[in-house]
């Protein structure tokens, strides 16, 4: 089957597929040659890879996604066996659709039944990170805010989310330090920021700014954030370094 039937047959799979939330697990017919699976972005379903292990010297993929951020660079990759990889990068069309083909690393077929496929969005090709030991939040907002932050320790593959502080008022300035939340020195890190209460209940709101946590940092620099509106509508604004001692 050649590249274009695999892509036709992948489209088919996401037309007819259903539920936002599944995990993703093989799909094998019969005997055939072919894997399908699930792929998510946050957590959520967003398309179907289909693996051909036809060759079993040059195994290939073809990845389908939709509903994506219009003109942004992903990341395609897979967990298996506690592992993580990455397989290319492309960017998504301007109605947020991602279409990837290539080949499959033959010495992880094996591991295809357990697979777990993804895209996220590829972090700046940059080393040159600001160093910072902690967040400073600025609550404007007619809420209650507690503040984590998402760290990455695969240079921003794959994100996690840590503990968070307690409730912040409205008009109180508040440093977050991140040695209490257990983040790993030199992670990657962006704020994330949970508005408290509301109709629906806590939203939750993560800067697009990237950081490197340096546990040592000194004197210790904060990348200081504000937070204005109400918890329908709100908006989280970077406002640069602060040294807070």
């Amino acid at each position: 089957m050649n590249k274009l039937l695999l892509l036709i047959v992948a489209c088919a799979l996401i037309i007819s597929s259903v539920g936002a939330t599944a995990t993703v697990s093989a799909t094998q017919l019969g005997h055939s040659p072919f894997y399908y699976f699930d792929v998510t972005h946050n957590g959520k379903a967003v398309g179907h890879v289909v693996v051909n292990t036809a060759n079993a010297n040059t195994p290939t993929y073809t990845l389908v996604a939709y509903g994506l951020t219009p003109d942004t660079r992903y990341t395609f990759g897979y967990n298996a066996s506690g592992d993580v990889h990455t397989l290319a990068s492309a960017y998504s069309t301007t109605t947020g659709a991602l279409v990837m083909s290539g080949t499959f690393p033959t010495a992880d077929v094996k591991d295809l039944q357990s697979a777990q496929f993804w895209v996220t969005e590829t972090p700046p090709c940059s080393s040159n990170y600001l160093q910072v030991y902690g967040f400073i939040l600025e609550n404007n907002g007619w809420f209650v805010a507690k503040v984590a932050c998402e760290y990455s320790t695969d240079g921003g593959v794959t994100w996690r989310e840590s503990g968070h502080t307690g409730g912040i008022v409205m008009g109180e300035f508040y440093p977050v330090s991140l040695p209490p939340f257990a983040v790993p020195n030199g992670a990657l890190v962006k704020i994330h920021v949970i508005v408290v209460g509301g109709v629906g209940g806590a939203k939750a709101k993560t800067g697009s700014e990237v950081f490197q946590y340096n546990a040592s940092n000194s004197p210790p620099s904060y990348a200081y954030y504000s937070i204005m509106g109400t918890t329908l509508k709100n908006s989280l604004l970077y406002q640069g370094i602060l040294i807070w001692e």
